[in-house]
């Protein structure tokens, strides 16, 4: 069974490739820290990278939300990653400060990569009394004393750096809380200055990682037919038809297909992938009738959880010929002798009509009379047979085509009565 991240434990290491060099991060927490402050948005895999990624000046105002950091990170850092990677990095709006307030829920900075906040750190304004909570504890930090080494990490290259939180000192409008190098403890600076970038972000928990506990780039389900590519034209069809695909993930994950016919979701299921399909709304003689004699398409979806793929196929409906019976013959108590119907709808001068009736249709071979005059005028159909071996029924054939106009028709329902 393939490892996702809602499987590893808090402390757990995992690498992503950046500009494609593979970096630690550490899982910080799973789930929600606190949705009293959080938006549900924010429920997911919390990870921290593990050693400082560079160095960058905070910004030009108090505001995280228009701090160079968090252009900086997800306008030029977040490309780096792999593109499918990418997708599964959830967009979150996250808690955060300004001089004035904390925005929070919904209010959150909308972000895919951000800076920790000094309360996600395990400080508190009980520690410091001008530091806003902008956050809630990370699971890993949550046995963290106000000083702490655990808080300390060094750069790419080895070496041990302050690195800044998202959060603002309130003592001034110009400085930010940072993590101390020496002992894991805090210290404000101002804004402008330059110190390390050490980012978050939350993936989706259902993000597969493989043995070496690397972060799979995932690709989206494949689907293939036998009859064709996506975007085929199926051609003419005269009669419900057998339409065969398979959705295929590249990760092998299940699958959850939705079929549509003329964009209404006609089934959804979830299945394991590889698993031959038949896209049942096309092969079902009733859906199939009620269709217009005109050009349909079919949409197939499938999904693995991250990503999604579509086939979509067209193919026109072209009956021109009908037929119609009872499937169990209507039994009688006594002979049949005269008997009424209804063809209702709109069946043209010059279609091709043509009515048969029996009164012994529990017979093995019925005798079957033709009623197509007495059906057009509304006339009394007469029986002529007179005979039934086994206990008499009533039964009806109806066929029906289109004329020397071409001109189309159809056909409601089939009323009647006998006696």
């Amino acid at each position: 069974m393939a490892t996702t991240l809602s499987d590893l434990s808090v402390g757990s290491k995992v690498s992503v490739k950046i500009d494609g060099q593979s970096i630690n991060f550490l899982v910080v927490h799973q789930g929600n820290p606190n949705p009293a402050l959080y938006d549900a948005s924010c429920t997911g895999t919390w990870l921290m990278m593990e050693p400082i990624y560079t160095k960058q000046w905070w910004g030009h105002s108090g505001n995280y939300a228009d701090s160079y950091a968090h252009y900086w990170l997800n306008t030029t850092l977040f490309p780096k990653l792999d593109k499918n990677i990418q997708s599964m990095v959830l967009p979150v709006k996250l808690p955060y400060a300004d001089y004035t307030g904390v925005y929070t829920g919904a209010d959150g900075l909308e972000c895919r990569m951000f800076l920790p906040s000094a309360y996600e750190l395990g400080w508190t304004s009980a520690y410091m009394p001008t530091m806003v909570e902008d956050g809630a504890c990370l699971d890993y930090c949550r046995d963290f004393k106000d000083i702490d080494s655990r808080r300390i990490a060094k750069t790419l290259a080895g070496s041990k750096i302050w690195y800044w939180t998202r959060t603002p000192d309130e003592e001034s409008s110009s400085s930010v809380w940072l993590v101390v190098s020496v002992n894991g403890d805090c210290a404000s600076s101002t804004n402008t200055s330059s110190y390390g970038i050490r980012p978050l972000m939350i993936f989706d928990p259902k993000t597969l990682v493989d043995k070496n506990n690397a972060v799979q780039a995932n690709s989206a389900p494949v689907i293939t037919s036998p009859s064709g590519v996506s975007g085929a034209n199926l051609g003419l069809r005269t009669g419900p038809f057998l339409l065969e695909y398979t959705a295929t993930d590249p990760e092998g994950s299940d699958v959850h297909l939705t079929e549509k016919l003329d964009d209404k979701t006609t089934r959804t299921l979830d299945t394991p992938s590889g698993t031959a399909q038949q896209f049942q709304a096309v092969n079902d003689s009733l859906t199939f009738l009620q269709l217009s004699n005109d050009a349909h398409t079919v949409a197939i979806t499938a999904s693995d959880g991250l990503l999604s793929s579509q086939m979509t196929l067209s193919f026109t409906k072209a009956v021109t010929r009908a037929t119609l019976t009872l499937v169990q013959p209507l039994p009688a108590d006594a002979p049949i002798q005269v008997a009424a119907m209804v063809v209702a709808g709109e069946i043209p001068e010059d279609a091709d009509l043509s009515v048969e009736v029996t009164n012994n249709a529990l017979d093995p071979e019925p005798v079957w009379q033709d009623a197509t005059d007495e059906v057009r005028r509304g006339y009394n159909i007469l029986f002529e047979n007179r005979t039934a071996s086994q206990q008499p029924a009533f039964n009806f054939r109806l066929a029906a085509a289109r004329g020397p106009s071409g001109t189309g028709g159809h056909i409601d329902q089939v009323a009647g009565a006998f006696q």
